[in-house]
């Protein structure tokens, strides 16, 4: 008993440095893509003005209606980035605070 008690407490300061290195990590991403999302969103919103309202149906529509689905797709997979990143930093949260007690 004794020894799997001395193995516990040693792994246990290398799982805090883990648990720690992981939560300071998905903190500097989550701060990255908020810097992503906000610039994508600044620039995605005008782009998608400017390209439905320039020009009226011309043999280039099938362009302007690809690129407006781009900058969709390129809002959503930032807002799924965001939340997997915000729920990440959540469970990496609990651990830590389960490790502390």
């Amino acid at each position: 008993m004794n020894t799997s008690d001395e193995k516990n407490s040693s792994v246990e300061p290398e799982e805090e440095r883990f648990v720690q290195k992981a939560l300071a990590q998905v903190e500097k991403a989550e701060r990255f893509s908020r810097i992503r999302r906000i610039a994508l969103s600044v620039i995605a919103l005008p782009a998608v003005y400017f390209l439905i309202n320039s020009t009226p149906v011309q043999p280039g529509m099938p362009l302007i209606v690809m690129m407006v689905v781009g900058l969709m797709l390129a809002v959503c997979t930032a807002k799924i980035m965001a939340l997997i990143n915000k729920n990440t930093l959540a469970i990496l949260r609990a651990v830590a605070d389960i490790n502390r007690k």
